[in-house]
């Protein structure tokens, strides 16, 4: 059973859609992480040129170290799996969000959920084998990232003549967080989309959903601080498991979180 609803993902129009866009913003925003050096030297160099053209000379000294590729920070977003921006959820927690849920409603449209429920009336195990192969699914999607992540990294390191300042444990961990996180939001699309059953609404719900959540989470966190129930919610969760924050060198901040730790939100979007 799971091996015939691998084959039915691995053949799903949406599933190729999604992932070739997941695998397009990886790579853009690898490459522009890793040139963003060069390019700021190209931007300094213009003002020479074209004075006042860019506001690029304004960046100190500690901000340029912060965004080159010898800074531990940096390299850690460029292998970052969910795409953490500092902002929210990042295109691949939206990526399995979509993939759980169209996956489940285009059966329903199709009306080949119905068949399989007569092959398996068990729906328990029906369930368990659609959310397996998700799963595994998820699990290949993730692979893929790891190796072109890994690649630009490494094509960066190279470029510039920058060492690796991550050592394997780190490595692991944020690449087992980020493949855990992806398995858990393609679950809560499947589960929102098994509720939801058409893939119009199901695509409506999320979106409603995440900009909701996205204009509550800052207007808590400026009224009551930290920590507050709005914090726990899971489309924002991303910035907080990856325990990374990109915009740091730019705003002189050494937070990394709202103060939730990535065990802790890890925990609330399992929940």
């Amino acid at each position: 059973m799971i091996a015939s609803e691998l084959l039915r993902l691995r053949f799903s129009l949406v599933a190729r859609i999604i992932g070739i866009l997941v695998v397009a913003e990886a790579v853009f925003i690898g490459l522009l992480l890793v040139l963003l050096p060069s390019i700021i030297d190209g931007l300094i160099a213009l003002n020479e040129v074209i004075p006042n053209a860019t506001d690029a000379d304004q960046l100190d000294p500690s901000q340029l170290a912060a965004l080159s590729l010898d800074a531990p920070a940096t390299q850690e977003v460029i292998i970052d799996l969910l795409g953490n921006s500092g902002t929210g959820s990042g295109l691949p927690a939206i990526a399995a969000l979509l993939i759980g849920a169209l996956t489940i409603t285009t059966e329903h449209r199709r009306g080949s959920l119905t068949a399989s429920a007569l092959a398996e009336p068990r729906r328990a195990q029906l369930l368990l084998a659609k959310m397996t192969a998700l799963a595994l699914t998820v699990i290949a999607g993730v692979v893929v990232l790891v190796v072109i992540r890994g690649l630009l990294l490494t094509i960066g390191l190279a470029i510039h003549g920058a060492p690796l300042q991550l050592d394997t444990v780190a490595l692991a961990g944020l690449w087992g967080k980020g493949a855990l996180a992806l398995v858990l939001y393609a679950a809560i699309g499947f589960a929102i989309g098994l509720l939801a059953r058409s893939p119009v609404t199901v695509i409506i719900v999320l979106g409603a959903a995440i900009i909701v959540e996205s204009v509550i989470r800052p207007i808590t966190l400026l009224i009551v601080g930290t920590p507050n129930p709005a914090l726990f919610l899971p489309f924002g969760l991303v910035p907080d498991i990856s325990g990374t924050n990109p915009l740091a060198a730019l705003t002189g901040s050494t937070v990394t979180t709202t103060g939730i730790t990535p065990i802790t939100a890890m925990l609330a979007l399992a929940a």
